[in-house]
């Protein structure tokens, strides 16, 4: 493997820590006391399929269909279907003809890309990922984001990532660079 395959890999796997620290975020908004702020994004809310007790939000565009658990987010266009486990912390791409359903799939429906491809099918969730912290950001203000970014950080399941400000940053130069980007430690002590 190449150096900036490797590169990638490791950009990628710090990407996925991002994600899965934003999927902590999200959970925040729903519960939001001004109201679930996935709804007033856009979302559409519907009892899962799967797990029992857990909701579905899903946002339809012209371009692509995400959809959003507690356990899993996934995109749909019309050139490929990303998935994102959280149990498993990684991004892969869904091979069955439905759609992802929280709890129920196997190993067999997921697969491992290589780097570049595995980036070019997550850059419509990445996109959309910076939409919505600007949006979020716009309605809410950077200290609400801010104390969910403190929040995250007490829960000890996982280390925190970058500040949510940080982290848009961050995303945006890893779509602009590529295995060019640097990691988020260095970026951090650099900004």
């Amino acid at each position: 493997m190449d150096l900036e395959r490797k590169k990638l890999r490791l950009l990628l796997k710090d990407c996925t820590d991002g994600f899965y620290q934003q999927m902590f975020f999200l959970g925040k908004d729903v519960i939001h006391p001004a109201g679930n702020q996935l709804l007033e994004y856009g979302f559409t809310k519907s009892p899962s399929k799967g797990l029992k007790g857990t909701s579905c939000y899903s946002l339809e565009t012209e371009n692509h269909t995400i959809e959003l658990y507690g356990s899993c987010a996934a995109i749909y266009t019309k050139s490929s279907k990303t998935v994102f486990i959280r149990k498993k912390n990684r991004f892969y791409k869904w091979l069955p003809a439905e759609k992802l359903i929280a709890g129920q799939w196997t190993d067999d429906d997921l697969e491992t890309l290589a780097p570049a491809d595995l980036l070019d099918a997550m850059t419509p969730l990445l996109k959309w990922w910076l939409e919505y912290e600007a949006w979020i950001v716009e309605r809410l203000g950077q200290p609400y984001r801010e104390q969910c970014y403190q929040d995250w950080k007490k829960v000890k399941s996982r280390p925190a990532w970058l500040p949510p400000s940080l982290a848009t940053q961050w995303v945006e130069a890893l779509l602009e660079k590529k295995a060019q980007h640097t990691r988020p430690k260095l970026f951090a002590m650099a900004s």
